[in-house]
């Protein structure tokens, strides 16, 4: 952006003058505030978007209890499931 600097007291272009420099400077500045709404939006975006720390931890803990229900057997639903499609697979069934 480059601003007309010569400016005389005693000149009548000067209000024009420092009305151009003035609309330049409004500009310049609404593309900086657009820009920043963008990212903001962006950020917003993501942030809602993201799994915190504890979410991660309780995801993992959950898959972990249900795998340990698996191996031992209690979670019978998902356990008769898997053996009955191992059965089909060999064409036992």
């Amino acid at each position: 952006m480059e601003l007309d600097t010569q400016l005389n007291a005693s000149d009548r272009s000067t209000r024009e003058t420092i009305s151009d420099n003035f609309r330049k400077i409004q500009a310049a500045y609404n593309d900086i505030q657009n820009q920043i709404d963008t990212v903001n939006g962006r950020l917003d975006r993501l942030d809602a978007e993201k799994a915190t720390h504890d979410e991660m931890y309780q995801i993992r803990d959950n898959w972990n209890d249900r795998a340990s229900h698996i191996a031992l057997g209690t979670d019978v639903e998902t356990t008769k499931a898997v053996v009955e499609q191992i059965l089909q697979e060999k064409g036992l069934i």
